[in-house]
């Protein structure tokens, strides 16, 4: 079933996967109840593995074991993975430690990388299902912009930090994320309909957070609700200072171009994010929160049913209304302290009127407009309209909030950015 429908049934539900996925499940719950080692999610068992796997051992600062403890404990207390699930958050979690033994390494072995002066890149904020995607892909059409691809988000170090290596060619990490995601689109059914996911394609930024367990990527692969309090309450600084990092190491590997960026994560640590990067060109899409929420609540059903047994739609939705409107009014405090540091985009006014948005982003922050690109944006937007890969419903019903009970928390958001609760698109 998809969350088109209403009523008390569907507050426990998830989606069916496909017969090979369930027949996996059921032969990788046997094994398990028979207490084989397998899919294991213990602390000292993810940091072995990704040891092995890195053939590196220092992980830096250990701040970042804190995350990682919260993380595994609210996988084995609250997200009731299923076989598949458990594969598929052992490998986010050992992707995620593996990324930063590399970063320590490079750090160490390629100083010069990060002394390097961070050409100002251009950054998408919002929040969740607010025009982020559909205005970060026309930025990166400009030939001058570099957008960073799924496969390198997941494995984003230049070749010349694995110079011993072999996994740090360009082909492996490509490879490697295409094996690790492929399979995405059949176990996340429908999520093309909700966010288009490929190796190749440019994804969110919030990626190279993991590497801290400081990262909201985790709540959205998986319903892991103390992690996600937890995430919600936590200084972000330390993480956002290793972002900065990385960014200059996709930097070194495409120098001459301006990285462009996008991540709804950024919203409610706008502080952090200009503390590390305070020459980012920042822009934040704004659309009424009541649809953006719904479309939230059901993308994130489809994603935590890829993982989970059992959802409880009432208790995500419940979850997802407190961090959202938490993240807004951190969003309100940071924009009170600099006013004029973020350039506001309406989601009405980026479908209205795509290609002159772009055009006013680029007059903003004094980029130079390059030749036939309006030709350029005309063919993206005529060959990408919204519902390409399959319409997607929403109704909040299923979750059990009216429109008025999910409009309150977001009051002053939307009285400071001019918006109408429950208003179309």
């Amino acid at each position: 079933m998809d969350v088109t429908s209403s009523g008390p049934e569907t507050t426990a539900v998830r989606p069916e996967l496909l017969l090979p996925f369930r027949l996996a499940n059921r032969v990788g719950g046997s094994l398990r109840r028979w207490k084989l080692p397998v899919a294991e999610l213990t602390e000292e068992g993810m940091i072995r593995s990704a040891i092995k796997t890195a053939g590196r051992s220092d992980f830096g600062d250990p701040y970042y074991r804190e995350g990682l403890h919260r993380l595994l404990e609210s996988l084995e207390k609250d997200a009731h993975l299923h076989f598949l699930g458990r594969l598929v958050m052992q490998g986010a979690v050992e992707l995620g430690l593996v990324k930063r033994l590399w970063l320590i390494e490079a750090l160490r072995a390629f100083p010069e990388i990060f002394r390097q002066p961070l050409r100002p890149p251009l950054i998408v904020i919002g929040l969740p299902r607010t025009g982020t995607t559909f205005l970060h892909r026309m930025l990166a059409a400009d030939p001058a912009h570099r957008a960073v691809p799924m496969w390198e988000l997941m494995r984003p170090l230049p070749n010349r930090c694995f110079t011993s290596s072999w996994k740090g060619s360009r082909w492996y990490r490509r490879y490697a994320a295409k094996g690790q995601i492929g399979l995405w689109p059949w176990l996340a059914r429908h999520a093309d309909r909700k966010h288009y996911l490929r190796p190749d394609a440019p994804e969110e930024c919030m990626w190279l957070l993991d590497g801290a367990f400081v990262s909201l990527g985790f709540w959205v692969l998986a319903p892991v609700y103390g992690y996600l309090q937890w995430y919600s309450g936590h200084d972000r600084l330390k993480p956002y200072a290793e972002y900065r990092q990385m960014l200059q190491a996709l930097q070194a590997a495409s120098p001459d171009l301006r990285l462009t960026l996008k991540a709804p994560a950024h919203t409610g640590s706008l502080d952090a994010l200009r503390a590390a990067v305070p020459e980012a060109l920042i822009v934040q899409t704004h659309r009424d929160p009541v649809t953006a929420y719904k479309s939230f609540n059901s993308l994130l059903y489809t994603t935590h049913g890829a993982t989970s047994e059992r959802i409880d739609l009432r208790a995500m939705a419940s979850a997802n209304l407190e961090f959202l409107a938490h993240e807004a009014r951190r969003n309100l405090a940071a924009r009170a302290a600099r006013p004029d540091a973020v350039f506001d985009v309406p989601y009405r006014r980026l479908v209205a009127d795509p290609i002159g948005t772009v055009k006013g982003v680029y007059e903003h922050f004094g980029l130079d407009w390059p030749e036939a690109h309006e030709a350029r944006l005309t063919r993206y937007v005529s060959d990408n309209p919204k519902g390409a890969h399959g319409s997607h419903e929403y109704d909040s019903a299923a979750f059990g909030l009216a429109d008025g009970q999910i409009a309150e928390p977001f009051r002053d958001y939307c009285r400071r950015f001019d918006l109408v609760p429950g208003r179309a698109p």
